[in-house]
């Protein structure tokens, strides 16, 4: 029988991570759960039945209840956690209903009352989760659900900082797990994006992979080298690969764009950026002199760190400066401006999939200064 071969169950132990797309089934797969998870099912799905259609058109219900199924594969059985996964993105949903429905945006005096808003969805929900488990554990989720819900005034490092600093280890690593959880998911479906956004939301992962790969070396029980791992682990390396995923179609839509003949010299102009610069391990800056076509490899990782700072003249002026290298350095080709830009974003994608298969497979590899605890220095440096 197939199932029984050792390459078979090799396979097994290396597909990637697979999202479940019939409602139904995965309603059927957590029917029989605790009596708290089921209550908080139905009231999840009583929100998320008001809710739009995510960006690829199915049910915004699919959301949590993959999250779970992926906790849930990570052999993860521990109540509180996947009802954490299934509550993760609940109050910052309400919030965005009441919003809307109120007309409010979110920056002016309006964040201040997205802000009460906000803490009485918690007092509330708090409140209905000690009718049907005990303090400690409502303690543990609310603690966790506040970690996950990115308040309106936050920039998106810096909620995900939060996470990685946490004092309580036991509450930063539920929060660890279901954000890892919930990015595989959402990055499955990256093609649903703009083309603006597409390499954002992939580098959003690759923030949240690399402080995840540095947390998982300050305590060497939190990694295994068997087949048997830890579950923040294995879901650290079902991100990577979904994240890694991401990155080759958005590598094979730029190609499309008809810049398929600089596919090689993009390539091994990375290479020799990575192995003679060693430019792989840490955040580097841009050497204006370089003529080399590897110097659109350099401040890559620093062009999206602006971006999740909301830096956007910086955002802008790399992003225009990569152009205008890339419009002199391929002059024969006669690049239409869209062509442009797919050769930029391929760089970007094909450099930065790199980064995830170092971030899988190198044992101590992170990029530093692009952690958490750096970044919220850097600003507290810069305020």
């Amino acid at each position: 029988m197939v199932t029984q071969t050792q390459e078979y169950q090799a396979f097994r132990y290396l597909q990637h991570w697979r999202k479940e797309d019939d409602l139904q089934k995965l309603k059927g797969l957590f029917s029989n759960g605790s009596s708290l998870f089921s209550y908080l099912l139905s009231k999840t799905e009583e929100l998320y039945s008001h809710l739009p259609k995510r960006k690829d058109g199915q049910e915004a219900l699919l959301h949590p209840l993959n999250v779970v199924l992926a906790l849930r594969d990570a052999k993860i059985t521990d109540q509180i956690t996947l009802s954490v996964g299934l509550l993760h993105d609940y109050v910052e949903e309400v919030v965005d209903v009441y919003r809307d429905k109120h007309n409010l945006d979110e920056d002016g005096p309006d964040i201040e009352k997205l802000d009460h808003y906000e803490a009485e969805v918690f007092i509330k929900l708090e409140q209905d989760l000690m009718q049907h488990t005990n303090p400690v554990a409502v303690e543990t989720i609310i603690a966790a659900l506040k970690l996950l819900t990115r308040h309106k005034r936050d920039f998106y490092y810096r909620s995900i900082s939060n996470i990685f600093q946490h004092s309580d280890e036991r509450i930063k690593e539920i929060a660890i797990q279901v954000k890892l959880a919930d990015r595989t998911h959402n990055i499955l479906s990256i093609e649903c994006f703009s083309e603006e956004k597409r390499n954002y939301q992939c580098f959003k992962n690759l923030f949240i992979l690399n402080n995840t790969k540095k947390y998982l070396l300050e305590n060497p029980s939190r990694i295994s080298y068997t087949r048997e791992i830890p579950s923040t682990q294995l879901l650290f390396k079902r991100c990577a690969k979904a994240t890694y995923d991401a990155y080759q179609r958005l590598c094979y839509l730029s190609m499309k764009k008809g810049i398929g003949e600089t596919k090689s010299m993009m390539q091994l102009a990375f290479k020799k950026f990575a192995l003679e610069k060693a430019g792989m391990w840490e955040v580097t800056k841009v050497d204006t002199e370089e003529t080399h076509l590897m110097r659109l490899f350099q401040g890559v990782v620093r062009k999206y760190d602006a971006r999740l700072h909301h830096e956007w003249e910086k955002f802008e002026g790399m992003k225009e400066a990569e152009y205008d290298y890339c419009r002199k350095f391929f002059a024969d080709f006669n690049f239409t401006e869209e062509q442009i830009k797919a050769l930029v974003d391929y760089k970007d994608s094909y450099s930065l999939k790199e980064v995830i298969a170092y971030l899988l497979y190198l044992p101590d590899y992170v990029v530093h200064r692009f952690l958490s605890s750096e970044l919220t220095e850097d600003a507290r440096i810069c305020n």
